[in-house]
């Protein structure tokens, strides 16, 4: 490829996406690379919490009051993305009185609208929460799609002409005189390397910063923090319900679409790849949260997922939970940028962060303008929410092809004629198929079938597909799985293992 860009993207997360959005908006020639699909790292493993700030507040101000502003600037651009259900900071017997205090009086410091109420209040706010909860404080929490919003900024950088390259990983920065002026990177569909060059690169790649980082010469000192979250088959909460206390292992529940989320765990970790949920980290999350919403002892846990924050490592830190989750932005001088840390609900400003200084290396004058211009869908005003699918159903002309997540034919069918692609996941990320209550057991092969109709996989490819992508749901599905859940997983085993006899394609 001969043509330059002005910038090659590292890292197709929510920063790298709203980096490529800002810059395309600001006339740059962008490229992104992501080496697996888009939200693969942080972003897809994130609580999808639209951070009021408020779990920050007493220990970290500075990021708080991030969270809050930039938490009402994403409740305007990507109202398609959030769920506006509001938030519960609880307190349960035994807990710390003391820090409903300090809790209230730092968040008026930070300027961040709280209420504290009676138990009554709270109640009727949640009907769900235990009969053990003390004190009540209502914040501006809110739920939010990650997998929805970085799409949405992938899709307005489209638009503005930026390039995106999935599947390509990068192997080497091309450094010449000292400066850095591309990047080696393999596509892995086309099996095959390309030498790309740019005026500037940006290392925008979470947790593998520190390894881009290091192709430079440059040491970025990261702290890899894994977190942990469990999703049940239904909808548990109305609101947000946090528990009032120093952030600590399996206080928050976020009601999400159709399901719950509950988390999370902070342990330290040395390696990336390869994450493992363990039991305790399960029973921990299900024991703490079951103090605020006892409901949750009784559900049905359709999945487990974990994810590594990459967290700049301070040297007075001796506790993950006490490093800063604010951003920290390296200009190396040498024609690379590095952004390490924040949170998915700081994307956008980390990205206008970012831009400002690329724009001043490259002698762009064009101003951020993200702050105030929607996303794709939300400019069209698409909201679609779960309850609005059920229509689907009764709809003649519509043919469901996930039934759990109400996704029809002609979404994947859309998804499948702009990407090509290969890779069952990258359906899963533009449309929720696969996420629902049978994890892909009856839609997988319809998709599969579909990329075959439409000559995008053979047999050998699209099995392999097929594979990797029931793999995947397993992983999640093993650290939760029990009592009836059991059978349908061997249900499962028996379609795909004997049916379609893919356990004889692993072994051929």
């Amino acid at each position: 490829m001969n043509n330059i860009f002005d910038l090659i993207i590292i890292g197709g997360g929510s920063t790298g996406a709203g980096i490529a959005r800002d810059m395309a908006m600001r006339g740059a020639k962008v490229l992104l690379l992501e080496r697996n699909y888009l939200a693969s790292g942080a972003t897809g493993a994130c609580q999808a919490l639209v951070h009021s700030g408020c779990r920050y507040v007493t220990q970290d101000i500075e990021t708080a009051k991030e969270c809050f502003k930039e938490n009402m600037i994403i409740r305007k651009i990507a109202k398609s993305c959030v769920e506006e259900t509001g938030g519960l900071f609880v307190t349960v017997k035994g807990d710390d009185e003391s820090y409903v205090d300090l809790f209230l009086e730092a968040n008026e410091k930070a300027k961040i609208p709280v209420t504290l109420i009676n138990k009554d209040e709270g109640l009727k706010i949640e009907p769900n929460l235990s009969n053990n909860i003390e004190k009540v404080v209502k914040v501006p929490d809110a739920a939010i799609d990650p997998f929805k919003l970085v799409i949405e900024n992938i899709k307005a950088a489209l638009e503005l002409g930026a390039k995106i390259y999935t599947h390509t990983e990068v192997l080497d920065l091309i450094v010449e005189k000292g400066k850095v002026c591309g990047v080696v990177a393999f596509d892995k569909r086309q099996k095959e390397k390309k030498s790309l060059r740019a005026r500037l690169i940006i290392n925008a790649s979470g947790a593998w910063g520190s390894k881009i980082a290091k192709m430079a010469g440059y040491d970025l000192p990261l702290s890899y923090s894994k977190g942990s979250i469990l999703i049940t088959n239904s909808r548990l909460t109305n609101v947000v319900v946090n528990r009032l206390r120093p952030p600590s292992d399996g206080d928050i529940i976020v009601p999400s679409e159709t399901v719950t989320l509950l988390g999370t765990t902070s342990v330290t970790v040395k390696q990336l790849d390869n994450l493992q949920i363990t039991y305790t980290e399960v029973e921990t999350i299900i024991n703490e949260i079951a103090k605020m919403v006892p409901a949750v002892r009784n559900a049905r846990f359709l999945r487990a997922y974990t994810g590594v924050r990459p967290l700049f490592k301070e040297k007075k830190a001796t506790d993950d939970r006490n490093i800063s989750r604010g951003f920290r932005i390296f200009d190396h001088k040498n024609g690379m940028i590095s952004i390490i840390g924040g949170k998915m609900i700081t994307y956008r400003l980390m990205a206008e962060k970012v831009s400002d200084l690329a724009c001043k290396i490259l002698g762009i004058k064009q101003e951020c303008k993200t702050h105030v211009l929607p996303l794709p869908s939300t400019l069209k005003g698409m909201k679609l929410k779960a309850k609005d699918r059920i229509s689907l159903l009764s709809d003649k002309n519509k043919s469901i092809l996930c039934e759990c997540e109400l996704i029809t034919k002609d979404e994947v069918e859309e998804v499948l004629s702009k990407t090509k692609t290969k890779d069952l996941n990258d359906i899963r990320i533009e449309t929720r198929m696969g996420m629902g209550t049978c994890q892909g057991t009856f839609c997988a092969h319809h998709a599969l079938g579909l990329m075959a109709k439409m000559d995008i996989v053979n047999e050998k490819n699209g099995n392999k597909s097929l594979i990797d992508f029931l793999e995947r749901r397993w992983r999640g599905i093993l650290p939760v799985i029990d009592g009836d859940q059991i059978k349908e997983e061997q249900l499962t085993e028996g379609i795909y293992a004997e049916i379609f006899n893919l356990d004889k394609e692993r072994i051929e």
